[in-house]
């Protein structure tokens, strides 16, 4: 990411930060219910329609990584080792959670993989200062880990109360959909990985969205809330 990185202070005015998402989406797909069983879904249109988005009916990987392959497959490179020791501790400390969101991403189309296995994608932040927010796409939960060096910068979580000094590669769990968070202003170079997964995957995960033939008869759910 050379000439993306320097330091900035992100309390002057008019600051913007950057942010590269490697991921899986199945945001604002298609449904598949009701349609034709007899025909391939990627050769399924309406009829008098002359163009039509079939990566809509199917996980599809973000535009950045379409777009970049090479620096995809190093950024998966480069964090590996970290992905490998986060699934350690995520599988011993919230083993139902951890099970929820590694089987999401268990059914990519063509055996394809996800870079942060068991998350469904990864994002790059860089020189990241945020409003509040929640990020109602996410699954669960994601993993917050910040490096570069510099002053200020501390992770909130509103509701809960905290404020966060995290030191370069700490890791931080928390649900990134129910909980408000920010960055506060800081001095230096401030990046972060985040580790998440798209939540519309569970539809994609039950029965293929409605996609998968069903011959008439309903199909068994396999989302484990079902099982609650």
């Amino acid at each position: 990411m050379e000439g993306e990185v320097y330091p900035v202070d992100s309390g002057l005015p008019g600051h913007k930060f950057c942010a590269k998402h490697k991921c899986w989406w199945y945001r604002y797909a298609e449904d598949g219910p009701g349609v034709p069983t007899d025909i391939h879904p990627f050769l399924l249109q309406k009829e008098g329609v002359s163009r039509v988005n079939f990566r809509q009916r199917a996980p599809h990987p973000s535009q950045e990584m379409k777009d970049e392959p090479e620096e995809s497959e190093l950024l998966a490179e480069l964090i590996k080792l970290i992905t490998v020791i986060i699934e350690v501790h995520l599988k011993k400390l919230l083993p139902e959670m951890y099970d929820r969101i590694r089987v999401t991403v268990s059914r990519l189309p063509l055996n394809e993989r996800s870079l942060a296995h068991p998350f469904g994608g990864l994002v790059i932040n860089v020189a990241v200062a945020t409003r509040g927010h929640r990020d109602a796409g996410d699954k669960e939960l994601c993993i917050v880990i910040p490096f570069g060096e510099w002053v200020g910068g501390e992770l909130g979580l509103f509701e809960l109360g905290f404020l966060f000094r995290l030191r370069a590669w700490d890791a931080i769990i928390f649900p990134s959909c129910w909980v408000t968070h920010f960055n506060q202003h800081f001095v230096g170079e401030h990046l972060s990985l985040v580790l998440h997964t798209d939540k519309h995957h569970d539809r994609w995960f039950v029965d293929y969205n409605g996609w998968m033939p069903r011959d008439g008869e309903e199909l068994p759910c396999a989302c484990p809330y079902c099982n609650v």
